[in-house]
């Protein structure tokens, strides 16, 4: 069977989704015949083809998402003879064959505050109608699968769980005194606590701001707080919050981080806090229990299905108990217990089981 995969999201911005496609496809095309798949994105001339020189690569026509999503895509997919299409959150109105529709969340739905009106409209109709008329729906835990099914009404024999994965061959624990000499030599920072994320109201950059600001005034030494993100939907009351604190001297955002030196940052880091409101999913907390981190996150929607008892889950509406779950890591003699809980934990989401899950739920499309 022929499939199509919209891959354009690989020329966007850094985000779960671009990090899902891109590993998993990775994967699906040493399990499977990669001759079977064709890629439909933004390829440059010169640009190596991400998943090899076997499978064909289509560039779309435009950059408009309108255009893509209304008229363009279907004749490319009747041309190249695609039998199934796999798209994310939203599919063209108007396709030639059947469909899989990958939605990591549905979050605009359950947490609509943290999202624009616009964004929370289209996705209520774009997404919900994606969905319904997919042949299968993949979603990447079973928090989003129950959701979808809950919201959305599809029979759960049609949606998969796909999950995300850790690639455990560049986020290891290995080196991690020649990682911190990295960071330190490139960033200034040395035993920092972290929070990888998009600085945006959703994943409460505001409560950890709060939580460092005690730790700061009981004089632990605890070195800066280092946020690796963009700045994105909402996020002036984060960087007016650091004013009021008088953090700016503790604070280093780092907005710009390739897949080569992400793995560095994660190893040099003392603890990692994820205090998010919400996910789907969460893919840093697993990067860094794969690096050797010690880890600090939510107990909220997916989190404790992914991190398991291998962190330390807080409630992300209390900075003080954020501030005392850091405090707990830091003063904590012999870490090898909780670091090697999470690397075990981080064993569980490889990317290689990922694609074998989604090799078994395509098979079942008849």
């Amino acid at each position: 069977m022929r499939i199509g995969v919209d891959a354009h999201v690989l020329a966007g911005k850094f985000q779960g989704s671009r990090t899902y496609l891109l590993n998993l496809y990775n994967e699906v095309v040493k399990q499977s015949n990669p001759d079977d798949y064709v890629f439909f994105g933004h390829w440059g001339e010169q640009e190596a083809k991400p998943y090899g020189s076997n499978s064909k690569y289509i560039n779309f026509q435009s950059e408009s998402k309108l255009k893509r999503l209304t008229y363009q895509t279907s004749p490319m997919l009747k041309k190249n003879e695609i039998k199934l299409y796999h798209t994310q959150y939203i599919s063209p109105l108007m396709v030639p064959c059947d469909t899989i529709c990958t939605i990591h969340d549905v979050l605009f739905e359950t947490h609509p505050q943290f999202f624009s009106k616009k964004e929370v409209l289209r996705n209520k109709i774009l997404v919900r109608y994606s969905a319904q008329r997919a042949k299968q729906v993949h979603t990447v835990s079973q928090y989003s699968k129950n959701k979808i099914i809950e919201l959305y009404g599809i029979p759960e024999h049609k949606v998969k769980v796909v999950p995300n994965g850790v690639d455990l061959s560049r986020f290891t624990p290995e080196n991690k005194e020649e990682s911190k000499a990295l960071i330190e030599q490139k960033y200034g920072v040395r035993d920092f606590i972290l929070t990888v994320g998009r600085i945006e109201p959703r994943k409460n950059h505001i409560a950890l701001l709060n939580a460092y600001k005690i730790l700061l005034e009981k004089n632990i030494p605890i070195g800066k707080l280092v946020i690796v993100g963009k700045p994105d939907f909402g996020f002036q009351s984060f960087f007016n919050r650091i004013e009021e604190l008088n953090l700016k001297p503790y604070v280093q955002i780092i907005d710009s981080v390739d897949d080569e030196m992400l793995p560095h940052i994660y190893r040099a880091a003392s603890v990692f806090v994820y205090p998010t409101f919400a996910e789907g999913f969460g893919i840093p907390p697993i990067e860094a229990m794969a690096c050797g981190v010690p880890v600090v996150s939510s107990n909220s929607t997916a989190i404790p299905d992914v991190i398991g008892n291998a962190g330390l889950l807080i409630d992300p509406n209390d900075f003080i108990q954020i501030s005392d779950s850091i405090f707990k890591i830091i003063q904590l003699d012999d870490k090898r217990k909780i670091v090697n809980e999470g690397y075990r934990q981080a064993k569980k989401w490889t990317w290689q089981s990922a694609a074998s899950s989604y090799i078994c739920s395509i098979k079942e499309i008849k």
